[in-house]
């Protein structure tokens, strides 16, 4: 109950930096300076809750969601202990690689990957209700076209490079709305059972 309310708010509070992310970047071209890397951190927190509420019946697909996404969690932390110890001497460009490159893509990919498998196990469980459970196997098939559809917008403004970052961002808010759900409903079932 707890750990799917954790993840369920990890999900939220990560899309809804990225959502601000984008926003702010649309209106002013200025980037905050941690929106983007707050959801890069939160979102394998989400998905591993998701994995506890898929538990054992979502087989394989499950379990190597669940392994990626603790894989990236660890990632993720890594970077924020990294950055918090190396301050900005360690922050990759896109012409440096730097002590953070490979965590920052393993948290990245991880996720991605981790959205995939954990789709694919929440689609045979049925753990979330329709909506949001298509939503983990739709988000990791449309990251790369959401990567493509932004290079072709970012040709047109820099600052449309945002608008997929924008539309993953409010996914995952909706990810963790169906999170919340799922957890509160089965928190109401193991009272009922509890009280037999």
């Amino acid at each position: 109950m707890v750990l799917g309310r954790c993840a369920a708010a990890a999900a939220v509070l990560g899309g809804l930096a990225w959502v601000l992310k984008a926003g702010v970047i649309l209106v002013t071209g200025d980037e905050p300076a941690v929106a983007f890397a707050v959801g890069l951190v939160l979102f394998p927190f989400a998905l591993l809750g998701l994995w506890w509420l898929v538990g054992q019946a979502g087989g394989k697909a499950g379990r190597v969601g669940g392994v990626v996404a603790a894989i990236a969690a660890g990632c993720g932390v890594l970077v924020v202990l990294v950055r918090g110890v190396g301050g900005e001497g360690v922050e990759p460009s896109e012409d440096d690689v730097t002590l953070l490159t490979p965590f920052i893509t393993g948290a990245g990919v991880g996720t991605f990957v981790a959205l995939l498998a954990l789709g694919v196990a929440v689609r045979r469980t049925r753990t979330l209700a329709p909506v949001p459970a298509g939503l983990p196997l739709a988000m990791g098939i449309a990251a790369i076209p959401l990567l493509i559809v932004g290079g072709a917008l970012e040709s047109i403004s820099e600052r449309l490079i945002e608008v997929p970052i924008a539309v993953l961002g409010l996914a995952w808010i909706g990810l963790g709305i169906g999170l919340s759900n799922a957890a509160t409903h089965g928190a109401a079932q193991s009272g009922a059972v509890a009280d037999r």
